[in-house]
């Protein structure tokens, strides 16, 4: 641990604290797709509550599917975690749903790939057949661009949010 805390150190510890369900099914959801595609990993995440991220480390991939599952996996996994407990707080009534509502917007809000998770897409992308790169790359690069920009995987989670909780009111009936 580092011996002097800064404001940067306090606010990935508010972060992690606050959102730590969220991270730990974007994590967990890497690992299964790890395990879904047959890619061994080498360590586990390794939660530091002063760091900007959580990474999975695995072997090294080959294959674009399977880079590509990995990559993407938090986005399913998250999202039918989130609709789950979305759903749920609006089966419950009086103080029960707020705990519910905080773990459906901390999984929306994890939800969407990092610039780490990104990282080697395009090069898989490029290992492709030369009748498939096209597609690809029409998949590699605009989500490596995203994940690429400061905040984009936030912006988009907090409208995830949104846009799940929204479909959670409207697909049960509430009481």
């Amino acid at each position: 641990m580092r011996a002097r805390h800064t404001l940067r150190d306090a606010y990935y510890l508010f972060e992690t604290l606050l959102l730590w369900p969220g991270i730990v099914g974007h994590e967990l959801a890497h690992l299964l797709a790890c395990g879904l595609v047959g890619v061994d990993a080498l360590r586990y995440p390794q939660f530091d509550p002063f760091a900007p991220d959580v990474t999975l480390v695995h072997e090294t991939v080959e294959s674009f599917p399977a880079d590509f599952a990995i990559a993407v996996a938090p986005l399913p996994v998250n999202t039918l975690l989130g609709l789950a407990a979305f759903g749920a707080a609006t089966a419950v009534t009086g103080p029960l749903a707020w705990p519910l509502y905080w773990l459906g917007a901390c999984f929306a809000l994890t939800a969407f790939p990092s610039v780490g998770d990104t990282e080697t897409l395009v090069e898989t992308a490029g290992r492709l057949s030369r009748w498939v790169r096209p597609a690809g790359y029409l998949l590699a690069v605009p989500l490596r661009w995203f994940t690429r920009i400061p905040g984009s995987a936030g912006i988009a989670g907090f409208l995830w949010t949104l846009v799940l909780l929204a479909g959670s009111r409207t697909a049960l009936p509430v009481a």
